[in-house]
């Protein structure tokens, strides 16, 4: 990777794309920026930037790349006043955790000159679930080692901006995953927006309600784990549920199918149900476990396929190209 490359927001992403990026490339430029003087001084002292700077036009200042590692409004907000301080040239990508209302935003706020493609990292098998991957203080360079990298390309992205996210993919240790915008929406809705509303419910069912003085004494590490998700960036999360509410709203529809379920066998009581349901999900959730360890997402279990909308598109690229660079034209478009 060369010339310059700007990190717009160093929180745990962009501190952290910061520590890989020098960790293997030492004498690469990397300029920093966060409305938070604290924040960049810590990823200045961590190592994660070469410098900081205040102003956001002169953090961008000829930069080849410019990642804006930002909650989801904050990346919307940037986009606005970013364009003519930029490049020509640049590539601009994100790190939000929805991709069709950023590629929107995108194509209404930046120039032609310059180069917008989409695209989220994911941590690692090695970090434990649970953590705190909030704030520079919890960034490391191995966060997103033998993750994937959702690489979510438009119609108008250029083919310098894709090869440009694979390299900063395969830099963070990242496996390039190219996905269809609206196809990542509709799966981040499932085990993102739906783990935040779960989440959510159970505070307001035990947080305050009768028994809860003594409750709160015996709740233990399950009790932390399944109630963190609300509580981590809720300004954000909340944002992304109402940008994605249609996809949402279908995935919550089958979580209560499976709470009605569930309520039907306590009631009769139906023991059986109950076991063989703890026993399948124990060993789907083992299943993807050693599937996220091992990186063996090739095949689906039981050679079950992708379905709805970007069904086709689904099994194009995640069946053909995961793991593997794209094929990139040597003409110009």
């Amino acid at each position: 990777m060369e010339g310059r490359v700007t990190i717009i927001g160093l929180g745990c992403v962009g501190c952290s794309i910061g520590l890989a990026l020098r960790e293997k490339e030492p004498d690469l430029e990397i300029m920093g920026h966060d409305v938070d003087g604290g924040n960049a001084r810590l990823a200045k002292r961590m190592g994660a930037v070469s410098k900081t700077h205040w102003n956001l036009p002169a953090a961008v200042e000829g930069a080849g790349l410019v990642i804006l590692a930002l909650p989801i409004q904050a990346v919307k907000d940037t986009l606005e006043v970013l364009g003519e301080h930029l490049a020509d040239g640049a590539t601009v990508t994100d790190t939000a955790s929805l991709k069709t209302p950023v590629i929107e935003w995108a194509e209404e706020s930046l120039p032609d000159r310059v180069h917008f493609i989409s695209g989220v990292p994911v941590p690692g098998p090695m970090v434990e679930g649970g953590t705190d991957l909030v704030g520079p203080e919890s960034a490391r360079a191995d966060l997103f080692d033998g993750g994937v990298y959702c690489i979510t390309p438009s119609p108008r992205t250029h083919k310098e901006a894709s090869s440009t996210l694979v390299e900063l993919a395969e830099a963070l240790g990242s496996s390039p995953l190219f996905i269809d915008p609206a196809e990542h929406d509709g799966l981040y809705a499932g085990v993102g927006d739906l783990a935040s509303v779960i989440s959510l419910a159970l505070i307001r069912a035990t947080l305050g309600t009768p028994g809860w003085a003594e409750m709160r004494k015996v709740a233990g590490v399950d009790f932390v784990a399944m109630t963190s998700t609300a509580a981590i960036n809720p300004e954000d999360r909340l944002g992304t549920l109402l940008l994605n509410r249609e996809n949402l709203l279908r995935r919550l529809d089958m979580f209560m199918e499976e709470l009605r379920s569930l309520r039907g066998w306590l009631r009769e009581p139906d023991r059986e149900s109950l076991e063989e349901s703890f026993a399948q999900a124990a060993e789907d959730r083992a299943r993807w476990i050693n599937e996220r360890i091992e990186g063996t997402w090739e095949e689906m279990p039981g050679g079950t396929e992708i379905t709805g909308p970007g069904e086709a598109i689904s099994r194009m690229l995640v069946g053909n190209l995961f793991r593997r660079r794209p094929i990139i034209d040597d003409e110009e478009e």
